[in-house]
């Protein structure tokens, strides 16, 4: 599997040139742009607000194709020594934010990995070979996007979805995988177009 790392410093190009004490890898397949106003500006608010340190450079982790596996935020402490409290109260603020479960600490001396996050997702992808069969109307990722968040009661507050040349994956995130699972189960047997659709839980 060949994977690409794009690093990005408040969404700008640059490379991450600065140290970091600990890197924060969220298990969210969330737009870059959307990653920057979710987890990446709220985090730097809070850090700076509680004297902790700052944030130091970040990136996404795609496969091959262009799916978003994961995000990453790098932080540089103010102390030298990492405290425990502090990491805790990083991850709670960043649960609030919305982290899903299979997001982790990983503290650069040590390797040590601290698994953190609440919600849990789905991803749905859709069969996108045929399409010329599949008109404006029928096949509407927007209806699609919009039904499921109603039928799982998720907000979609930020882009998560994925083209591919003959997939496209949508994703969410909530409290139960099980629960969502079964609503999307619903409403892919009410519209036979989408029956071909693969669910796969991501967190």
């Amino acid at each position: 599997m060949l994977l690409q790392f794009i690093s990005n410093l408040f969404e700008s190009n640059e490379p991450d040139q600065n140290q970091y004490d600990i890197v924060i890898q969220i298990n969210d397949k969330v737009s870059p742009a959307d990653k920057r106003n979710l987890y990446l500006l709220p985090l730097n608010d809070f850090l700076t607000s509680k004297n902790y340190g700052e944030i130091s450079g970040g990136g996404i982790l795609k496969e091959e194709p262009g799916e978003i596996i994961f995000c990453d935020i790098h932080v540089k402490f103010h102390q030298e020594e990492i405290n425990e409290n502090i990491l805790k109260d990083i991850m709670i603020y960043l649960e609030d934010c919305g982290a899903p479960k299979g997001s982790k600490i990983i503290i650069e001396k040590t390797h040590q990995e601290i698994p953190f996050g609440k919600n849990e997702g789905i991803a749905i992808y859709l069969d996108g070979e045929n399409s010329e069969e599949k008109n404006q109307e029928t096949y509407n990722l927007d209806f699609v996007q919009s039904e499921i968040s109603r039928r799982t009661n998720t907000t979609q507050s930020a882009e998560r979805f994925w083209k591919g040349n003959s997939t496209t994956g949508l994703y969410f995130y909530g409290q139960s995988y099980e629960k969502m699972k079964d609503e999307v189960s619903h409403f892919m047997s009410s519209y036979p177009l989408y029956k071909s659709a693969r669910i796969a839980q991501i967190a």
